[in-house]
């Protein structure tokens, strides 16, 4: 497979995004036909290439078949084929119910209407590639916006591989993709886009989010963060070992390089060995003759990130308890699954993201005390609890704040196309997945029609203004408010006057 493509040049970007305004402002991409037809080109393409797909992977990322399929192949078929079945129902006008309408507005036909935002631009990453740039792709063509795609200079067989067969199963008119490296992506963010899409990590997405302001572009920022596992103190023997292969599963997918993976686990000294010991037994379940020899592993994607990988393990102050191995030689990029103890808050390891297969594994004298140490970092993607105690659960869900919440499970909610997947704070904004990507690509559009027959009742509004016009307007105000006032400073009023009269009397 060749590993270059033929450049889009920079001076061709102006007249490709007006190409697509052009196309927009056609009503091409309005028709429901036409963004269903497009949607099925999109699964088309992934069907008739599978092998291709699931090959270029491997040459990125050494990824395993089975994990490409499961995470790439499958949901981007799945997410298009949902959007399809999906469509009417999706861009229907939503009137707003007769219990919510105020009886004044009553017959004035009120409705949201879903508005393509127009010519977006994508920016996919490099870990998850296909998903995570045909996802985006996919919500774009069902909202009906033309789209601009930028796939990942890092993953280049996938990228040269969507140059190719875009052009053969989707209108070029209306989506294009522009392979490229930094100096393209900066060009292109200097165009005006009516949204901006972009998956990756919290300094290129300040970079986005600053070009976006400049012409008020609006944004999904889909970054990342660190995730952390919370390990209940009353879990049993057997609820334990099955967290310790799904928190050792979550952080072997893809050697750990995705924005969802778990960063770090807090566990309360009681079952701090046994969870290590657990997980050290599932990476061995998984890998039984090593990760190096195994074909159901993966590997780092450049060698500048194994650096930093290695100089992690290298520096930090804990200790390494299993694996650490390292091996940046024939491009194999391999790190070893690695579990590391005794680590401090101000570790290299507790500094950024990991996004690598190496967890730090905390201990902390409860779960007030695994709050606290969550709470101190910033607002992660996602939290994993591992609890069967609803009380747990809540305190947890009130106590924290987090893009997603788990419980019993890590990266499973990749899978829920029902619900919105998107970060909070420094883990990005703007949501994700299934009826949610296409709502993203939406402005919701609000609809009135005011009947003309209700004209007398406005004679009020018109100049020279009255006193009776006046009179009418105040009932706006001047209504009564459900809840009892509440008189600023009165609690401390009253405390200091109840301690006197306790002194007083002796109390």
């Amino acid at each position: 497979m060749s590993n270059s493509s033929v450049p889009v040049p920079i001076s061709a970007f102006p007249a490709i995004r007006e190409e697509l305004k052009k196309s927009f402002r056609s009503g091409k991409t309005r028709d429901i036909a036409y963004r269903k037809q497009q949607l099925a080109q999109v699964a088309y393409m992934v069907q008739e290439n599978a092998d291709r797909f699931n090959e270029a992977i491997r040459l990125d990322l050494h990824r395993p078949y089975l994990e490409t399929v499961l995470t790439e192949l499958g949901p981007v078929v799945g997410q298009a084929l949902l959007a399809i079945e999906n469509l009417e129902q999706w861009t229907a006008p939503n009137p707003l119910p007769e219990a919510e309408t105020a009886p004044f507005h009553k017959g004035w036909d009120l409705k949201t209407l879903k508005l393509p935002r127009g010519v977006v631009f994508i920016i996919g990453p490099w870990n998850y590639p296909m998903i995570l740039t045909l996802g985006p792709l996919i919500g774009a063509i069902a909202a009906g916006c033309c789209a601009v795609v930028k796939p990942s200079e890092l993953s280049s067989h996938f990228s040269n591989l969507l140059f190719e067969l875009v052009p053969k199963y989707l209108d070029q008119s209306c989506y294009r993709i522009v392979p490229g490296n930094v100096p393209e992506v900066t060009a292109l963010l200097d165009l005006q886009w009516d949204m901006i899409f972009y998956t990756g990590n919290e300094r290129v997405g300040k970079i986005v989010a600053t070009a976006a302001a400049k012409h008020l572009t609006p944004c999904t920022l889909e970054l990342g963060g660190k995730c952390p596992v919370i390990i209940d103190e009353n879990i049993t023997p057997e609820v334990l070992n099955v967290a310790a292969r799904r928190i050792a599963w979550g952080k072997t997918q893809c050697a750990g390089q995705i924005c969802v993976s778990p960063d770090y686990v807090v566990v309360p000294a009681s079952k701090h060995d046994e969870l290590v010991e657990a997980i050290k037994d599932a990476f061995k379940s998984f890998f039984p003759d090593g990760a190096a020899k195994s074909d159901s592993y993966g590997r780092i994607i450049a060698s500048n990130h194994h650096k930093r990988i290695s100089d992690l393990l290298a520096n930090t102050k804990g200790k390494i308890v299993s694996g650490g191995a390292t091996d940046a030689g024939d491009s194999t990029h391999f790190i070893e699954p690695t579990i590391v103890v005794d680590v401090s808050r101000d570790d290299v390891l507790m500094q950024d993201e990991i996004f690598a297969p190496v967890l730090p594994i905390i201990k902390v004298d409860g779960l007030d005390a695994a709050v606290e140490y969550i709470n101190g970092l910033p607002d992660p993607l996602c939290i994993y609890l591992f609890s069967t105690d609803d009380a747990t659960k809540q305190k947890v869900a009130e106590s924290t704040r987090s893009g997603q919440i788990v419980y019993n499970e890590t990266m499973g909610q990749l899978g829920v196309y029902e619900l919105p997947f998107g970060g909070v704070g420094a883990s990005g904004y703007g949501t994700q997945m299934g009826r949610h990507t296409f709502e993203g690509f939406c402005k919701d559009r609000g609809s009135i029609d005011v009947p003309l027959s209700i004209e007398p009742m406005f004679a009020f509004r018109y100049p020279p203004y009255t006193e009776q016009g006046l009179n009418f307007f105040r009932g706006m105000y001047q209504r009564e408010v459900p809840v009892p006032k509440h008189v600023v400073g009165t609690e401390s009023l009253l405390g200091d006057l109840t301690d006197k009269v306790k002194q007083v009397m002796g109390i």
